[in-house]
């Protein structure tokens, strides 16, 4: 059974004499949640730890950006803390179920279409590459071509020029992949007609849909009656904010809980009303991935562009006391491998992604100028279109930690402890996703799975129990979640061998 840890407990009156000022009300509280995509199940965990432990967590103003939004809009419909509390356990348990990347971001057919066609496209236009011609035997001896003769060094890689680059045009087609082509045509000449058509409907469902992809089933359950009704954020009484971001304006807005659109500094623009669901689906509108969605003359896309975390909004023009922060994104982005060859769609997610993470690095700086309780990753778990149920898993534990740490005022050893713990629970999901690939028998694979998990025994062991995630005691017996639970015993087990 968990129980408010006692640090945190208000403290009584000295003497249980009244002291002044008992009789004012209590302060108003707000909760900021920013976008994040899959991500959010940082701060499922997060919020989880503060309904069962931080008594002063009783936010009835709720901010929330793209995925921010979601959650948000469910904690809106409530302005009773242990109804609170039963949505994030609904939340997360839809969050768990997780499995797949389509259930978040389902491709359009268009997209599906051009996936499956790319080959038969590329086989067509794409003549054989001709074999380098063999080298040929000199029949002069040279002194420089003796085998024993000193090599001359290669010159080194000359730098590209900018402006060269930046101004040469493109390569003209030279005759021999023309005369190449020409004969793949003819040879593929009956293929035609059915590569047209397919073209010409992708053009078609690219225009038609405007976007990459569409929400998954997911957002089918989130917005199903049972976990989302607008019409009880409109009864509860608390206050909503969701944001988006203006196409044609690129002026940042506001969905108020009853459907009004107000500007960055609270004031009306739009007065609507709107319905508070398709507000919801504007602010997860990640531009070209989703469809953006138009309310009243305008048409608006993910809030996260502008203001991935709304911060200033609840603390200077919400009227709220106390503010919490609770921010999925990391300190700043995770480096990629070379993106010199990456194609057009890899550059443009990669920039938004860059663009968004520096809008969000000014609201995290600017809330740490505030008195505003804080909650952000330092480790990097996943990004926020990866769906795999052992990293969400893992993400919500960390965003209970970070929360915790937040909360208790844990030290830099501790921190230092809880971010060891999940760097080692990414790593045993990984060794262990090789061994259930391979069903090795004992070697050093198993070994090094066996040294991470009695680590994780051992710090687990250590650490301040207030702060652990139910279940932690088990993190070393058990496999990682997955889709499909492992039928077969951890190999890494029994751990009596290796020393704690």
């Amino acid at each position: 059974m968990w129980t408010v840890d006692s640090r945190i407990m208000p403290h009584p009156h000295w003497l249980s004499i009244p002291l002044l000022g008992r009789d004012r009300p209590a302060p108003t509280v707000s909760c900021v949640l920013s976008g994040g995509g899959s991500r959010a199940s940082f701060q499922l965990g997060a919020l989880d730890f503060l309904y069962r432990h931080d008594p002063e967590f009783t936010p009835s103003i709720f901010v929330g950006a793209s995925a921010g939004a979601i959650l948000a809009a469910v904690l809106a419909q409530s302005s009773d803390r242990d109804e609170q509390h039963r949505s994030v356990r609904q939340l997360t348990e839809i969050w768990r179920g997780l499995t797949d990347p389509e259930q978040m971001f389902a491709p359009r057919p268009w997209l599906v279409r051009a996936k499956n066609e790319a080959p038969a496209w590329l086989n067509l236009v794409n003549p054989p590459v001709p074999a380098p011609a063999a080298p040929t035997r000199s029949l002069v001896k040279l002194p420089f071509l003796h085998s024993d003769a000193p090599m001359s060094p290669n010159s080194p890689p000359q730098p590209l020029d900018a402006l060269e680059m930046a101004m040469t045009p493109d390569e003209e087609v030279n005759p021999a992949w023309s005369f190449g082509t020409l004969t793949s045509l003819f040879s593929n000449i009956g293929k035609l007609p059915r590569i047209g058509s397919d073209l010409w409907a992708i053009h078609r469902g690219m225009e038609a849909s405007k976007s990459l992809y569409r929400p998954g089933k997911v957002m089918l359950e989130l917005l199903d009656p049972t976990v989302f009704d607008p019409e009880r954020v409109t009864a509860a009484g608390t206050t909503l904010r969701i944001a988006m971001v203006s196409l044609e304006s690129g002026e940042l807005r506001f969905m108020r809980q009853d459907g009004v659109l107000v500007d960055r500094y609270d004031r009306v623009y739009d007065r609507g009303p709107h319905p508070l669901d398709t507000g919801v689906l504007a602010s997860c509108s990640i531009p070209a991935v989703f469809r953006p969605i138009p309310l009243g003359n305008e048409t608006y896309v993910d809030g996260g562009v502008r203001e991935n975390l709304p911060t200033q909004l609840s603390i200077e023009h919400l009227g709220a006391d106390r503010t919490y922060v609770v921010s999925s994104m990391g300190e700043g982005l995770p480096t990629r491998a070379s993106m010199r060859d990456a194609d057009l769609f890899a550059i443009m997610m990669r920039s938004t992604e860059i663009l968004i993470d520096e809008a969000g690095r000014d609201e995290l700086q600017y809330s740490a100028t505030t008195d505003a309780v804080v909650i952000r990753p330092v480790l990097d778990i996943h990004d926020p279109m990866t769906v795999d149920p052992g990293l969400i898993a893992i993400n919500m534990d960390y965003g209970w930690l970070r929360a915790a740490e937040a909360v208790l005022a844990h030290d830099e050893e501790e921190v230092a402890r809880h971010s060891r713990l999940m760097v080692l629970r990414m790593r045993c999901l990984r060794l262990e996703q090789q061994w259930l690939a391979h069903h090795d028998g004992p070697g050093a694979l198993v070994d090094t799975l066996r040294q991470a998990k009695a680590e994780i025994r051992d710090l687990v062991s250590l650490c301040d129990t207030a702060a652990l995630p139910q279940g932690a005691e088990r993190w070393f017996r058990t496999f990682e979640p997955r889709a499909t639970t492992p039928q077969v015993e951890p190999p890494w087990l029994p751990l009596g061998e290796i020393a704690r």
